[in-house]
């Protein structure tokens, strides 16, 4: 049996391996989609990647603040190695972008999601409405951070938003 989280080719060979069902399966689509509390996040692709959404808040993670979804996205080809995927954690909002980025980082920093083969992260913050940027320092400071810290790009998004591969 694999111990060790680099035995395994990608953050989604463990999650499966570890028993985490994702909400949905791994195969080629060209958006990706997903909803919750009536915020929407949906991420559009060439059509060519494989891409997984796991839910986090309560699946993966159950206790602590932690971010609702995560999307994998692999955009190398099959055995191609190493592989190359796309992490995108997402938190679905209605306002509290401050309590948003706190989630969003709490999930960062948690090991089951650190892997070689995520060679682009990025978070977004699903929100009905944002404080204009000159009112929200927050988000400003914490863009810099989540690029210093955890090679992140954040981005704040509407709900319905189409965000780019």
């Amino acid at each position: 049996m694999k111990q060790k989280a680099l035995t395994y080719k990608s953050t989604h060979e463990q999650l499966t391996a570890e028993g985490f069902s994702p909400e949905q399966v791994l195969k080629v689509r060209t958006k990706i989609s997903t909803v919750e509390k009536g915020k929407r996040y949906t991420l559009v692709t060439t059509g060519m990647e494989e891409s997984v959404v796991y839910a986090v808040d309560g699946n993966i993670v159950k206790g602590g603040q932690r971010c609702d979804k995560l999307v994998l996205v692999k955009r190398s080809t099959s055995g191609v190695e190493p592989e190359q995927w796309t992490e995108i954690f997402i938190e679905l909002k209605g306002v509290d972008t401050n309590h948003a980025i706190d989630q969003l980082r709490e999930t960062l920093k948690k090991s089951i999601f650190k892997h070689p083969s995520n060679d682009v992260i990025r978070a977004r913050i699903v929100a009905q409405s944002f404080p204009s940027n000159k009112s929200n320092p927050a988000m400003e400071k914490a863009k810099q951070e989540f690029r210093k810290v955890y090679n992140c790009e954040l981005r704040g998004m509407k709900s319905g938003q189409e965000d780019k591969l």
